[in-house]
């Protein structure tokens, strides 16, 4: 008995021993292995994944008439998300189209004024000419008989007449260039008219495509495809322009913002290959490449950044923010990837 109780303690302790080995033998290939990896590689687990968030605002103000989204919901390009009441967008286009219709009116009347006074100055030309033409006969006629009257040809009598008549001919022709003139004026009067009525009408156009551009505003779409975020309004509720209704995360491609150590940033470079691990899928490993290193650390895009003048005065060491762009990612893979996970980046040196 005791003899198989020695064999059993000795298998016991040797059981132990060889355990204790292979214990120390792995400890000791994975510490050399991390050292290999660590000295080849410059890794962080202070990375998270990265995506634009566009804010669905608000361009009219108004109160809501109906909501045709619900949170965290997948969208289209162009889906109504919300409807705000429009009947005093309505009113206002009809107030734009009938001052439309009252401008091109008021361009009409100047139009028929400009051509009734146009045909006036013209009637005044013909009248001027012709009344030229008399007054040339009557000079020509007046000067024959007052050299017949220095013969004794004629009487002083005829002569006179023909003066008379000449005298009018002449009062009358500067009476039309007179009425021309004036025909003229109105007809420079009548052109600003039309530049004014055509202004009227631009004005009167432009009223109506921002009543009509107002009247869209009413009905707010979706800007891309993606998922939308926190609703922020409810039905009957008063929404300003500008306002933030929800957000939307297009489905576009993402990437990765890693913040290195200021030391390692030495052995970082643009188109570096490097490997991603994300805390959610720990076995599935993602590749992509270092596209841009900040010119500036972390601390200096803060909102207040850290005063180093002051007394108290600790050294903290920097991080560098790295934008690493995925390769070939899926658009399955790319769906599994959601804006703020945490990811582990190993940087191959």
């Amino acid at each position: 008995m005791e003899e198989n109780k020695k064999v059993k303690m000795n298998k016991t302790r040797m059981t132990a021993t060889a355990v204790m080995c292979a214990v120390i033998i792995a400890a000791v290939f994975f510490g050399v292995q991390s050292f290999v990896v660590a000295k080849n590689h410059e890794s962080t687990d202070n990375a998270t994944v990265e995506q634009y968030m566009s804010p669905v605002n608000v361009r009219v103000a108004g109160y809501i008439k109906d909501i045709r989204f619900k949170e965290h919901q997948h969208v289209k390009k162009g889906d109504t998300l919300m409807i705000i009441d429009d009947r005093e967008f309505l009113i206002s286009l009809k107030q734009a189209q009938a001052n439309l219709q009252d401008a091109q009116s008021g361009r009409k009347v100047v139009d028929n004024t400009v051509n009734t006074v146009s045909t006036s100055a013209s009637v005044f030309d013909e009248s001027i000419a012709e009344a030229r033409i008399k007054v040339a006969k009557l000079e020509t006629d007046y000067a024959r008989f007052s050299a017949l009257l220095e013969k004794k040809a004629t009487t002083p009598i005829v002569v006179e007449q023909y003066k008379t008549e000449l005298d009018m001919a002449r009062a009358r022709v500067s009476a039309l260039e007179r009425q021309r003139s004036s025909a003229k004026s109105s007809v420079s009067e009548v052109s600003q008219r039309k530049e004014n009525a055509e202004a009227a009408i631009l004005r009167a156009e432009a009223a109506l495509e921002m009543a009509e551009l107002n009247l869209s505003y009413t009905v707010i779409t979706a800007p891309c495809d993606g998922y939308l975020g926190k609703r922020n309004i409810e039905v009957g509720q008063l929404v300003n322009p500008g306002q933030s209704i929800t957000t939307i995360i297009p489905d576009n491609e993402k990437w990765i913002v890693a913040n290195f150590k200021e030391t390692q940033v030495k052995n970082l470079h643009i188109g570096q290959e490097v490997e991603i691990k994300v805390d959610a899928y720990p076995d599935k490993k993602f590749k992509g490449h270092i596209s841009s290193i900040s010119s500036a650390t972390g601390s200096k895009y803060s909102m207040i950044p850290t005063d180093n003048a002051t007394g108290n005065f600790v050294k903290i060491r920097q991080r560098i923010p790295v934008r690493i762009d995925l390769n070939d990612i899926t658009s399955d893979d790319n769906e599994l990837l959601i804006a703020g996970m945490m990811c582990t980046i190993n940087a191959k040196i």
